[in-house]
């Protein structure tokens, strides 16, 4: 199995939390225009079922967007606030990946792991980074300045056409 691509990235607490704000952003727009039209057809559901004086069905609406808002909107604020404050990354952590045809395989002081492409949810595209998530809120900060085979530009194209669809540019200012 040949090598395409070889990264070192050595990261701290402060690049994690530029990853955490990076997927703020990531999920903010997207979960708030799903809230708003949750909001506005079960709301309009609620209001048609008082009229109809279905009161069980009203009082199950309004808990549905109450619990809705909680695990869309406050659950994941509260989890991006709590990661930043805690040292998740005391020092500087290390991953080692090595990126071939059909999967990459990565590894640090906690173990290794072997991941095939079309399993990852998304990658997006920072100034400094991709961050590599393998789920909505976990990901590999891969560094675009630890490449040590490849650059990051053919990594760029190399990932494009592997997730042409989960393929996201995000080059936020700081």
């Amino acid at each position: 199995m040949e090598t395409l691509f070889e990264n070192k990235t050595t990261y701290s607490q402060e690049e994690y939390n530029a990853f955490l704000e990076s997927y703020r952003k990531e999920y903010e727009k997207s979960d708030t225009a799903w809230l708003f039209f949750n909001f506005i057809f079960f709301g309009i559901c609620m209001i048609i079922a008082f009229i109809e004086k279905e009161l069980i069905l009203a009082f199950v609406l309004l808990i549905y967007l109450l619990v809705y808002f909680w695990l869309k909107i406050i659950k994941p604020t509260k989890e991006v606030e709590r990661d930043k404050k805690s040292n998740k990354v005391s020092g500087n952590f290390v991953n080692s990946y090595m990126f071939y045809k059909n999967i990459f395989k990565v590894k640090n002081s906690d173990g290794k792991a072997q991941i095939l492409y079309f399993k990852l949810y998304r990658v997006v595209e920072t100034k400094t980074n991709f961050y590599i998530y393998i789920s909505r809120q976990y990901a590999f900060i891969v560094s675009k300045s630890g490449f040590t085979k490849g650059t990051s530009e053919e990594f760029k194209q190399f990932m494009k056409k592997k997730l042409f669809t989960k393929y996201k540019n995000r080059i936020y200012e700081k």
